[in-house]
């Protein structure tokens, strides 16, 4: 939000009612001055969406690689300390399990990228 800031001296002469040095000399008025807004932007709180439509967007697999794509106002996190296992997932292929051997983050795309344990074939 922009924020600005205006003050009138009460009165002409010196007294306790206005901003004051020490010495008792009042502040002077000054008109509608900008302030810099050092407010810290409220906490993201809302949780990265899997995009389920769209060609370009929506989960996708060529061989043994599963593309997911999240929507989030920011990137999504890359800390290996933070990367879901491998086990977190589950993948069918025509009913059958097939286990994830890799997981990997790309945090401006925001997506990420399932390594399968076999290729799937086309169709």
């Amino acid at each position: 939000q922009t924020v600005t800031v205006a003050y009138a001296d009460p009165t002409t002469g010196n007294d306790t009612n206005a901003i004051q040095d020490t010495a008792g000399n009042d502040a002077a008025s000054f008109a509608a001055t900008a302030v810099t807004n050092n407010t810290p932007a409220p906490a993201d709180t809302t949780p990265p969406q899997l995009i389920t439509t769209g060609d370009t967007t929506r989960p996708k697999v060529s061989g043994d690689q599963l593309v997911l794509s999240f929507s989030d106002t920011g990137n999504l996190d890359a800390d290996q300390a933070h990367k879901p296992a491998n086990g977190a997932f589950t993948v069918l292929v025509n009913g059958v399990a097939n286990a994830v051997t890799n997981v990997s983050v790309e945090p401006q795309a925001k997506t990420v990228t399932l390594t399968l344990s076999t290729a799937v074939s086309h169709g």
